[in-house]
């Protein structure tokens, strides 16, 4: 499935038996957008639902009161998003309808990743002087945007390859940072804000191969955060790829706390990818993640 195949999927909202559903087409799955009326009747609704669909997956983001519930239902523990409801956790569930999707791609290559970051890691603060410009994207930038995403990512799992959706989201629902170098964006990072529960996902980061290396995502992310924090949002969490270190020491040592894996959540890069939690709070108020991340297993 290339990102042309991908475009011609068409994600839509429904709803079964009151409760408002996505239908990922793009990654084969069914999201369930909230944890309210909810009975073990209805979860089963949804669930056929997205079998007929021909879908593999059902995933929530479900408060602690109804995690009984979901389980009893089938529902996996993935992981969890400190802070995602205005503070109140989240735990992040999932229906297999697929059983080959529940099984990890590459667990033992993407473990050993994830403990030179936890345990490897050194904090960093970003540089204060590089030679490349980091701003907020701009509408007139959505053709190099278009055209990064698509040298870096052969599949993604949101319409990044889309100009129309570019022009729908950008720094209205996502906020895009960029660095530019000579004129030409060579990286970027977003925030997909969700600004009722003042959480925000950090994604879509991307550079070009010939500038990776530089320390210039950090500086990104770092430039969204301080954007967040100002406008009142409460915590981050970023999905990032399993297999690739460099995402994960990024989140690492900039300060997120490793919270769970989602298995075979999403298509990237041309086949469904595994997907480590990572979260911060940029409040200082906010919810602090105190675990123990002796081995991989996160303790939830």
């Amino acid at each position: 499935m290339n990102a042309l195949d991908l475009m011609s999927q068409t994600n839509y909202y429904t709803n079964i038996k009151g409760v408002e559903v996505l239908v990922d087409n793009i990654n084969e799955r069914l999201k369930i957008l909230v944890d309210s009326h909810l009975s073990g009747s209805v979860v089963a609704d949804i669930t056929s639902f997205a079998r007929a669909a021909g879908l593999g997956k059902v995933i929530a983001n479900c408060r602690s009161k109804h995690l009984l519930s979901f389980k009893n239902c089938g529902f996996q523990l993935e992981g969890m998003i400190n802070g995602y409801f205005k503070g109140e956790d989240a735990y992040c569930i999932s229906f297999f309808i697929d059983r080959q999707r529940a099984v990890p791609a590459d667990q033992a290559a993407a473990n050993t990743i994830l403990h030179r970051c936890v345990v490897e890691h050194k904090r960093i603060a970003g540089r204060r002087c590089h030679p490349y410009t980091i701003r907020n994207a701009e509408q007139a930038d959505i053709p190099q945007m278009i055209q990064l995403f698509a040298s870096v990512f052969a599949t993604y799992p949101s319409p990044v390859f889309s100009s129309d959706y570019l022009h729908k989201v950008i720094n209205a629902q996502v906020l895009f940072k960029v660095a530019v170098e000579e004129g030409q964006i060579i990286s970027i990072a977003s925030a997909d804000m969700d600004k009722f529960n003042l959480v925000a996902e950090i994604t879509d980061c991307a550079t070009y191969p010939e500038h990776r290396g530089r320390g210039i995502l950090p500086n990104l992310i770092l430039e969204l955060e301080h954007d967040l924090q100002r406008t009142g949002f409460l915590n981050l969490y970023s999905l990032s790829r399993a297999i690739n270190p460099g995402i994960n020491q990024a989140f690492a040592k900039l300060g997120y706390t490793y919270r769970g894996r989602l298995v075979n959540n999403c298509h990237i890069c041309g086949s469904f990818e595994d997907m480590n939690i990572w979260v911060k709070s940029i409040n200082p108020g906010g919810i602090q993640c105190k675990t123990r991340l002796v081995t991989v297993q996160v303790e939830l």
